[in-house]
């Protein structure tokens, strides 16, 4: 058999598409770095984070977070600006997944606490 009749035998395969692999394996923690210098769309994509606006309107409130699984849930109050709402929807990001960000200046102090009587935080 010659190559042109041992080529026309052979399967035919089409080119692998490029493939972009995950940056985090599926239960790593992200590091600091990762939930600071990604574009805040890839990393809430990419770490399953659903960011939505609050009815709260309290001026000490800037937002929470409500972790239940691997599901995470950005709260923001509805009186912040683009930059703030980048910043602590990232900010809160890092404490859901308790990344080590000390030492924070005081206004930033996070109090964990559950949501509902008698469940644990």
């Amino acid at each position: 058999m010659d190559a042109t009749q041992l080529s026309s035998t052979l399967p035919r395969f089409t080119p692998a598409l490029p493939v972009t692999p995950l940056r985090l394996v599926p239960g790593d923690r992200p590091t600091l770095d990762f939930v600071f210098d990604t574009p805040l769309a890839e990393l809430t994509a990419e770490l399953h984070v659903e960011v939505i606006t609050s009815e709260i309107t309290d001026p000490d409130f800037f937002g929470c977070t409500v972790v239940r699984g691997s599901r995470i849930v950005v709260m923001l109050s509805p009186n912040l600006g683009d930059f703030e709402v980048d910043f602590f929807t990232r900010y809160l990001t890092a404490q859901a997944y308790r990344l080590e960000m000390s030492p924070l200046p005081t206004p930033f102090d996070v109090e964990v606490s559950p949501m509902l009587e008698g469940v644990s935080a």
